[in-house]
């Protein structure tokens, strides 16, 4: 995969949460891509998921659901 792809996928996600992503979320980002789960033929539903869930897993707190 391209440097160019997961910089595009980090923009997105950037949009997502509507801030910078910390380091953490960035390196969650790229562990998506290494273990295959973000691929470039995704739909975009199913890429988002896949993004907020690496996000979510390495903030601190309390994990929320989408929708509650």
């Amino acid at each position: 995969m391209t440097k160019g792809l997961k910089n595009a996928w980090e923009i997105e996600a950037g949009k997502m949460r509507r801030r910078d992503l910390t380091k953490e979320e960035t390196a969650a980002i790229g562990e998506e891509m290494l273990k295959g789960m973000l691929v470039p033929d995704m739909d975009q539903r199913r890429r988002k998921s896949v993004i907020r869930t690496a996000i979510d897993s390495v903030r601190p707190g309390r994990k929320v659901q989408a929708g509650r």
